[in-house]
């Protein structure tokens, strides 16, 4: 949170250079989806009264404000998050669906939260799982880079292995989420 947190935007940015004192130029999906994931790994995890977990739940519902203002009108994240220019891409917003819809069923946020993880799958079920069941427009590794265009060109894959892992937990919290 030091270091890669952008309290304007309410995003994480992809990287912070020590040596140069300062961050990147991208708000990169994924960064900002393995942030959530990690969150809720970790509060799963750490004992109920652990003394800093309201600080951690604190930062994850800040962040879940955060990627809320980036949503788009079919549920889904963009590529770079503050940019509706790149595409839409489907293991962020796995990771998104995935995170929020867990932190509702563990009762750690609000219900109401849960309208965004909601769409979210709705999106990715509409736009992003084809009718076979493969998952379309998951980014391919990525390194780092000081210019957006490199974040706007990386190209994205079927079933690309970034993704499948946080599609189906995607799935799984939903279903638990409307029981």
């Amino acid at each position: 949170n030091r270091y890669l947190w952008n309290e304007d935007k309410g995003l994480y940015y992809h990287c912070y250079y020590s040596d140069l004192n300062r961050n990147g130029v991208a708000h990169w999906g994924r960064c900002n989806g393995w942030v959530m994931m990690a969150t809720v790994h970790l509060l799963d995890r750490l004992p109920a009264d652990y003394p800093r977990r309201g600080e951690i739940l604190k930062n994850l519902e800040k962040h879940i404000l955060g990627i809320a203002k980036y949503q788009n009108g079919k549920g889904l994240w963009h590529q770079l998050l503050d940019k509706n220019d790149s595409y839409q891409e489907s293991s962020c917003t796995s990771m998104f669906v995935y995170t929020i819809a867990h932190a509702v069923n563990e009762g750690w946020i609000d219900k109401h939260y849960a309208t965004i993880a909601l769409a979210g799958w709705e999106g990715l079920k509409n736009n992003m799982i084809t009718s076979d069941g493969q998952l379309k427009n998951v980014c391919v590794g990525t390194g780092i880079q000081d210019d957006l265009v490199f974040y706007y060109n990386r190209p994205s894959k079927l079933n690309e292995l970034h993704g499948l892992g946080a599609g189906i937990e995607a799935g799984i919290e939903i279903l638990r989420l409307k029981k």
